[in-house]
Order: structure tokens, then sequence, then C-alpha cells
């Protein structure tokens, strides 16, 4: 299917891959940017405590100090997320190729591409595949991550005398995105909205190479595949939508809490605490980068064939174990047991099996197939701020856990992914069933607001399963 869609419509398929490349990879790049060269970055800033404010900090302080600075980057991204909203009226193709690439050096920019990214491709990607087109937002981050593991190796910019260099490389990717913003053309869907038809015919024709005469012909072609998008308070308002975006929320909030983030910004720590060969852990980074791009390609198949539900079920299984078998291993290393090390590694290789194969990817798509699709980018909108709330949370407190208890910290990924996990088996539905609404129901609610809210589309949660 995904062979003849590129045949047929090559074009808008490959400016959605190069687009999500170039703006998800930064993303990568920054979670991952500050793990390998932790001890240069650690250093930096406790050496300026220490000069510039006179404070010797104690290791409990540094702790705290240096999850902060890890931390901080989810605090931006959240941020990013409430700008959502306001900016929004610019177009997706506008806030995600230009305005967001001028903010790249902050955080900021990391919750407006994960929130602006998805929608770019819910505009123009054709429908039967977007979920395995979205698939490669998780390919894009791990791409830039692999990227900024590299580059964050000793002997290229992870010194303490080229690190600055480390930082202001993702600057390139921007320049790449600005400039590529005057070729590509704004989507369809936000020049329609701004009342620009000849502008929005020429871009549909860009996007689609639709060679119809009759104008309105092209734009209704574009509508029907395109539908028209509530706003999240107008998609509140019905109880059927409501749970499909609360339902997300939980999808977004279990990727984290399965221990993704942490994973990716600490994981040198993880191996340098289990007692892991030292000449190999500046390595592991890169090397977990690279072989998560190779375990989500079975993903990019399985969502469509295999479905949504059951992948990302069977993943969390996988996940929860994994989680076990690192606290055990970690606990079993305090006691000089040099095997556990390697127990340990091997329980993190299992869990990236089990992330990157239907965790992962699958949380990026499916809170915007959670509901209908005039629902999708505030589904989307509400999934990435939870995602970077969680992602603050855990990032915040797993280091100083860490330290203070060991393999215990682990809990904070077991304990909450297993009470998701319970919610998502009793109440996810298989996503590979559409919905079926009215168009004029749309209209009419877009127009008349709450009072005929109650009457507005269905979620049937009993049809079948793939599970």
């Amino acid at each position: 299917m995904i062979r003849n869609v590129i045949e047929d419509q090559g074009k808008v398929v490959f400016i959605c891959l190069i687009t999500v490349l170039f703006s998800i990879l930064p993303v990568g790049y920054h979670i991952v940017l500050l793990n390998v060269p932790e001890k240069v970055f650690q250093d930096f800033i406790f050496d300026n405590f220490e000069n510039i404010f006179g404070l010797k900090l104690s290791p409990t302080e540094e702790s705290l100090v240096w999850a902060l600075t890890v931390s901080s980057q989810g605090v931006g991204a959240l941020i990013g997320c409430l700008l959502v909203g306001p900016i929004s009226k610019l177009g997706a193709k506008h806030v995600l190729m230009c305005w967001n690439n001028v903010i790249l050096i902050l955080g900021v920019y990391t919750g407006l591409a994960c929130a602006f990214a998805p929608l770019y491709l819910q505009q123009i990607i054709p429908k039967n595949i977007k979920g395995s087109m979205s698939c490669f937002l998780h390919i894009a981050v791990c791409f830039g991550s692999s990227l900024g593991a590299i580059f964050s190796l000793p002997f290229m910019f992870g010194s303490d005398t080229t690190w600055h260099i480390l930082v202001i490389l993702p600057a390139f990717f921007g320049v790449v995105m600005l400039s590529a913003s005057y070729l590509i053309p704004d989507t369809p869907n936000n020049l329609l909205q701004m009342g620009r038809y000849t502008e929005a015919i020429e871009s549909i024709r860009f996007y689609y190479d639709i060679d119809d005469s009759d104008e309105d012909e092209i734009i209704k072609e574009y509508w029907d595949m395109m539908p028209e998008q509530l706003s999240l308070c107008t998609a509140f308002m019905n109880p059927s939508i409501r749970r499909g975006i609360l339902l997300g929320m939980v999808v977004s909030a279990t990727q984290i809490f399965s221990g993704s983030m942490v994973s990716i910004s600490y994981s040198t720590d993880m191996f340098m605490a289990v007692s892991f060969i030292d000449i190999l852990v500046p390595f592991l980074p890169a090397l977990g980068s690279i072989l998560s791009i190779l375990l989500t390609i079975p993903a990019l198949r399985w969502v469509e064939t295999r479905g949504r539900r059951p992948l990302l079920l069977k993943t969390l299984m996988f996940c929860i174990a994994a989680n076990g078998f690192l606290l055990i291993f970690t606990l079993l290393s305090s006691e000089r047991s040099g095997w556990a090390s390697w127990g340990f590694a091997a329980a993190f290789f299992m869990y990236g099996i089990g992330y990157n194969l239907g965790v992962g990817p699958v949380a990026y798509f499916l809170p915007a197939e959670l509901v209908p699709p005039e629902a999708a980018s505030a589904s989307l909108g509400a999934a990435v701020a939870v995602n970077w709330i969680c992602t603050i949370t855990t990032t915040l407190f797993y280091y100083p856990l860490s330290k203070l208890i060991g393999g215990w910290s682990y809990l904070i990924f077991i304990i909450p992914t297993s009470l998701f996990s319970m919610i998502l088996w009793r109440l996810l539905p298989e996503t590979k069933f559409h919905y079926k609404i009215d168009p004029l129901e749309i209209r009419l609610l877009t127009d008349l607001g709450p009072s005929i809210a109650p009457n507005y589309g269905t979620l049937d949660l009993d049809e079948p399963t793939l599970f």
C-alpha cells in the first residue's frame, strides 16, 4: 500500500519525510546532547556555581542541579505546547519551517516541533498511510539522537574545549528548513481558512499534482481528504470525542513513563551505575539510537497489518518486564556481581525492542486516531502537552532518586506504566476502524457551539479488535 501511494503521490510523501526529518531531528539531538559528555557539562556548571556565586555544592545538591538542567528542555517544550494555540493561526507549515527555527536554540523549539510536525502530516499526507508515515516521527527522533550521541563523543565535539560547537550544530538544520520554506507553499488547509482560494488551489496542485480545471472540484477533493479541524474547546464538548482525547493523553503519558526519555537522557549514568565496561559506555547511546531506527522499520508495516491496539499493549508488557529486570540487575550490581552488568545490558536491549517496535512510534499518531479526523489537531496538541509534562517529571526525579535508592528508582516507571496499561487494556479501541460522521453535523457544531454538542459524533467502542 505504501509503495502504491508513493508511486501515485510521491511528491507529497517526499516533502513530508524531508520536513519531518529536518524539523524533528534537532529534537532527538537535544535530548541526547547532555548524555555522553555529562561530566564535561557538570564540571562547567558546578565550577561556575563556585566561581560566580561562591557556592560549593554538596553531592546531593549537584544531583538536584543536574536533574533540573536535564529536565529544563522539557520545561521549554511545555512552554512551546502552550504557544500552540495562539500561533496555530500562522499555519503548521510556517510555524514548523520558519518561526520555530528562529528559536532553535531554546527548548521551546522542541514543544512546537513535536506539536506541529504531526499536524503538518495530518494536513497533507494521504490518509491511508498516515499511520506508517507518522512512524517517521519516531525514526527522525532516533536519527537525531544518534547524530547527537556520535558528535558528543570526546574525540568529536564532546570535550571540554569543543562542547560549544556541539551545542550550536543544530542551527544547520534550522538554516536548511528556513531556506526550504521559500520553495514549499503553505498547506491548502491554512490557505482555505484564510480565504486565499487562488493560492490554496495552487498549493493543492503542488502537493497532489491534481490537473482538474474545475477549481471548485479541486477544493472539494481536498476537503474530502483533509476535513476542517475543530478547536480543543469545541472538541471537548462532545463526550465521545473527549473520551478519545483523554485516552490519547494516557497513551502519551504511558510512552514517557515507560522510561523512554530517561533512558535517552541518562543511559550513560545508568550503565556506569552497574559498573559496565568503562570504555564502551560512551558509545552506547549512539549504538542504541541506530538500533532504534532499525527496530522501528518493522513497525512501519505492523501498525497497518497487526493493528495499533495489540501492538501497543503487547510492547508495553515487554517494557514493563524490561524495567523489572533493570531494577533487579541494578540491585545485584551493588553486590559486586560482575555478571549483573551484562544482565542489565540485556534488559536495556529488551526495553529497546519493546519501545521501538510499538510504544514509541504508535504513541506519536494514535491520539489523532482516537478521535474523528476533525478533532485530530486538538487531540495531538493535548497529547504533546502531557508528553512533556511527563518528561519533566521523569527526568527531574529519576536522577536524584537513582543516587539515593539505586535500582528501586525504576519503580517510577514500573508502577505508572502498569496502571496506564490496565486502563488502556480496558478502554483502548482499535483505531483501524474510522469514524463515520455527517460533515453537515461538523459544520453545525462549529457554528452553533455547545447547544448541539451533545448530539455530535459517536465513538463505537464495540467495534471488533485484533487483540
